[in-house]
């Protein structure tokens, strides 16, 4: 089902924005993964990108963070921590650590670690295990569809039960600076919203049903009387006065109906 409410991604470099183009085809998911071309934006950049789509009237803004950088340089992290706290609540920070490679290798262990990684460097030879030959290039990422790869080697639930716990052991142990991954926030966010977009869905069509059934109430109960006025029909199905007289002039604009006498004597029978 595709998302029908606007989401922008923003990544940081073309890895992460490479994943999640490949993810938006695969699923038809409607969300837009930012900017237009992948290029390396550093925090406030990133940050003026998100305020522009807040403007725009997006209903989420997914930033996506390589945290390796800003542990490094603590002024960095000043930064990226300012510019988080202001952030409007709509905008989401998804923090990564080292990097997005971190989590593509969650989709392929066998078992949770707690293994730390000082740079994405660090990371690599650990996934080229299981995505033999992959570098952080544009020339392999045209090549190599990396959703749908990851998908059908790996395994995407087993990823996002992986981050959950990661992150939740990242929070509770913050000078181990373990490895973790909250990308699982980003499928959650998704899968919320195809939900409110089903209910939506169903809804609609429940008041399809019910219209259909009121207008077959209503066509029944003046072929039975053969003529009726409004107050009659409101009365005898059990509808709004205000609600019987959309449905009649629906009814005789369709056709279906005609009238008889005046304004306030008004009659309504099956049109012949």
């Amino acid at each position: 089902m595709a998302v029908k409410k606007s989401i922008a991604i923003i990544g940081e470099g073309e890895t992460e924005w490479w994943y999640f183009d490949t993810l938006r085809i695969a699923c038809r998911y409607k969300f837009k993964v930012a900017p237009d071309f992948p290029q390396h934006s550093d925090i406030p950049h990133m940050a003026k990108l998100a305020e522009e789509y807040v403007k725009r009237d997006t209903d989420y803004v997914v930033c996506l963070v390589d945290m390796d950088r800003l542990l490094r340089v603590p002024a960095e992290m000043a930064t990226y921590q300012q510019l988080k706290k202001k952030s409007p609540s709509n905008v989401i920070w998804i923090e990564t650590n080292p990097c997005t490679e971190f989590w593509f290798l969650l989709h392929f262990l066998p078992q949770l670690t707690s293994k730390h990684y000082e740079t994405c460097e660090d990371v690599l030879p650990d996934l080229q295990r299981y995505m033999p030959g992959y570098e952080k290039t544009a020339r392999y990422f045209k090549k190599n569809n990396l959703y749908k790869y990851l998908t059908e080697n790996g395994d995407l639930q087993r990823a996002i039960s992986y981050a959950e716990e990661l992150t939740r052991l990242s929070e509770a142990s913050l000078e181990d600076r373990i490895a973790y991954s909250q990308m699982h926030l980003v499928f959650k966010l998704i899968k919320s919203m195809d939900e409110d977009e089903a209910d939506k869905n169903e809804q609609k069509a429940e008041n399809r049903n019910r219209n259909e059934e009121n207008r077959r109430q209503i066509i029944d109960f003046i072929a039975d009387k053969q003529i009726s006025d409004a107050k009659s029909v409101s009365k005898a199905i059990g509808l709004k006065p205000s609600r019987t007289r959309d449905y009649l002039k629906q009814l005789v604009d369709e056709g279906v109906l005609e009238i008889e006498g005046e304004y306030k004597n008004r009659k309504y029978k099956i049109k012949k």
